[in-house]
């Protein structure tokens, strides 16, 4: 077999990266293309940007329908720095009578015999380069040369029709600029939303301090011990759905922040900065709490993140669609340590770690029950909300 290694953190992967493997693929007559997805490169700080198992979700997102096209795991579960000759010891010793083709940017040709033990790369796969736009052919055609009669191995360069896309652009644009989305498949670029990636908001556990102790102030004791039940929960279940923990953490400390004040002026919060108000939150003021919470949010505790607002406004009802943080908050706030009076709490918080959809069903379902039981007390964006689940848990959404 001609096997082709396409290594890089593809923090985030684009169309360019898939083209690039696509050209080699056809060019080379390779029988297939492996993305080997790097976990501690020595070159690169990924841990300042996302956790590695999101860049791997992307991966396995963009290349699920590409005919060719795989993932290697290896250097997201080796410890330490993850260095190229390594991995290309390994894949070689694994497939010894098959033709191995390491796929590398130009960016990183220039530089290759600066690398830890290029010697051995190059005895272990021939080099295939993809050139960017704007490069120097010349200096890039000398660099080819010069590795030839340095290292072993065949160096030789990818055609296919390079452009300026990069990963970089669109970590820093994301969400300034929308256009860049269409250089992502769609369904990394929905993981990217639904997971908060790339947000310009970020938290740390000195915020998780200066809100605890805010909340620490504004709620009545046994309302506090709930809320940190809840952050604690929330944090749980993000590192557990790949989400920021620390913005769960937030969002969960801060989610009852508007808890313990009057309906008057839950109510008079609303009309001043004109949050709607339905009939049924006329009826029983307390329902604003999530509203209320989210304007607080900014207004009262400098957090600007839009879902961090919005998982606190919808943390009691639900809505149809939820994204990520608003089922996790939805259901830590259900399953926390200190809840005990819920049906099934056992299994619902086993579930919360097995399925997550599966989980905001159930929680879903016995609230609806409860409803039943209470008709005076429902909330129609609950049955709504149960409505969507119920027929997403049934395929149809």
């Amino acid at each position: 077999m001609r096997i082709g290694i396409y290594g890089g953190t593809f923090n985030p992967i684009h169309n360019t990266h898939i083209d690039i493997a696509e050209a080699a693929l056809k060019q080379f007559s390779l029988d297939k293309v492996y993305f080997l997805v790097a976990g501690n490169p020595p070159h690169k700080d990924t841990a300042e940007t996302i956790p590695d198992a999101c860049r791997l979700d992307m991966v396995k997102l963009a290349i699920e329908d590409e005919p060719g096209i795989d993932i290697d795991v290896r250097e997201i579960y080796r410890t330490g720095k993850s260095y190229s000759y390594i991995s290309f010891t390994e894949i070689k010793k694994e497939h010894p009578e098959d033709d191995i083709f390491f796929i590398m940017g130009s960016d990183s040709l220039l530089y290759f015999k600066n690398w830890v033990k290029p010697e051995v790369i190059s005895q272990c796969a021939d080099i295939l380069v993809a050139p960017r736009l704007g490069d120097d052919m010349a200096v890039l055609n000398d660099a080819i040369d010069e590795c030839k009669s340095l290292f072993t191995g065949d160096f030789a360069l990818i055609d296919y029709k390079a452009n300026g896309l990069a990963s970089s652009v669109i970590r820093n644009d994301f969400y300034k600029d929308e256009s860049v989305r269409n250089w992502l498949n769609p369904k990394v670029e929905e993981y990217i939303i639904d997971h908060n990636l790339y947000s310009p908001y970020s938290y740390d556990y000195e915020d998780i301090l200066r809100l605890s102790q805010e909340m620490k102030k504004e709620l009545k004791s046994s309302r506090y011990v709930h809320t940190l039940g809840v952050a604690t929960t929330a944090y749980s279940l993000a590192l557990k759905w790949n989400y920021p923990a620390y913005t769960a953490m937030v969002a969960g400390i801060l989610h009852d922040c508007a808890k313990c004040i009057s309906d008057e002026k839950r109510i008079a919060v609303c009309e001043k900065n004109n949050i709607p108000i339905r009939d049924i939150e006329y009826q029983y003021p307390h329902l604003l709490h999530g509203k209320v919470g989210a304007y607080y949010c900014k207004s009262k505790y400098d957090v600007f993140d839009e879902q961090i607002a919005h998982a606190i406004a919808v943390h009691t009802t639900g809505c149809p669609g939820m994204n990520l943080l608003d089922k996790i908050i939805f259901v830590a706030d259900y399953i926390e340590p200190g809840r005990d009076k819920q049906p099934r709490l056992d299994i619902l918080r086993s579930e919360a770690y097995r399925d997550l959809n599966s989980c905001v069903f159930m929680i879903l379902e016995d609230t609806v029950n409860y409803l039943n039981e209470n008709p005076e007390m429902v909330d129609s964006t609950t049955i709504d909300t149960y409505n969507y689940y119920l027929d997403k848990m049934k395929g149809e959404v």
